[in-house]
């Protein structure tokens, strides 16, 4: 899939899919047979609760649909009062072998970054196969994963890296584009990832006066001679990255900076 390897090409994935992972959504009536029968038919899982909605008791009924089909969406717009609270927007990287996908992995652990964030954002890493990484806290209203797979879970696919930004309340749904049930079916998956799929490559220099400043509580804006040794010193620890404030330059591939820095 062309829409997003411009942004990965310097990690060299065989092919990219890009999806919904999961779309949950409210409505004031319960589905009846004829709708449940063919979301059931066209999604990966579908879980139906019966419960009234914390934020508006008119909705008594909550569906999640996990990598809901371009029809089962559209079956959704078609329900009158589906109130879409929850997507998760992902994308599969399959590589050729499980080397190349765990060196993609390494990759975009390192220079994925996020434009918008809270000041206590940290990047935490939970240890395992899937080696998944977080880059905000449970409960955030956005936040990217990214985490290593044996097979893609839309085409099955051998030796994956998913990428998902999770938009976790009705005010993040909002401003990925969904403001109406219908928005999803014709979601523009290439100007999303474009937006926000962001490479970028740290200046040692920049991250040691970072580190400088808010040690001594300073606002130098020059690098002094011990500032670079410091930098690479930071760098090298996980979980501080551009996302937590260090400057950095965007990346135009593996190997090539831009030169227009993003402050």
């Amino acid at each position: 899939m062309g829409i997003v390897l411009g942004r990965v090409a310097a990690i060299k994935p065989v092919s990219v899919h890009a999806y919904f992972d999961k779309i949950a959504f409210w409505v004031t009536k319960p589905l009846d047979i004829s709708t449940k029968t063919k979301l059931r038919q066209h999604c990966g899982h579908v879980h139906i609760g019966n419960r009234r909605a914390r934020f508006n008791r008119k909705f008594i009924q909550r569906i999640e649909l996990k990598q809901p089909s371009e029809s089962s969406l559209r079956a959704v717009a078609g329900l009158p009062s589906a109130y879409i609270n929850q997507a998760e927007a992902a994308l599969d990287l399959v590589f050729k072998s499980t080397r190349e996908r765990d060196q993609g992995y390494e990759f975009l652990d390192y220079h994925l970054v996020r434009r918008w964030h809270g000041k206590r954002q940290q990047i935490r890493v939970v240890a395992g196969k899937a080696e998944t990484r977080y880059d905000a806290g449970r409960y955030a209203a956005n936040s990217i994963i990214t985490y290593k797979e044996n097979h893609s879970r839309v085409t099955g696919e051998l030796d994956c890296i998913h990428i998902e930004w999770r938009a976790a309340r009705r005010k993040a749904v909002r401003s990925i584009g969904i403001t109406l049930a219908r928005d999803a079916v014709r979601f523009d998956f290439h100007q999303f990832w474009q937006n926000r799929l962001l490479l970028f490559a740290a200046e040692p220099e920049r991250i040691g006066r970072y580190l400088r400043n808010r040690r001594d509580g300073s606002r130098s804006r020059a690098a002094d001679r011990d500032d670079k040794k410091q930098g690479w010193g930071g760098e090298k620890q996980r979980g501080y990255g551009p996302g937590n404030h260090r400057s950095v330059r965007p990346l135009a591939s593996h190997s090539t900076r831009a030169q227009a820095d993003q402050r």
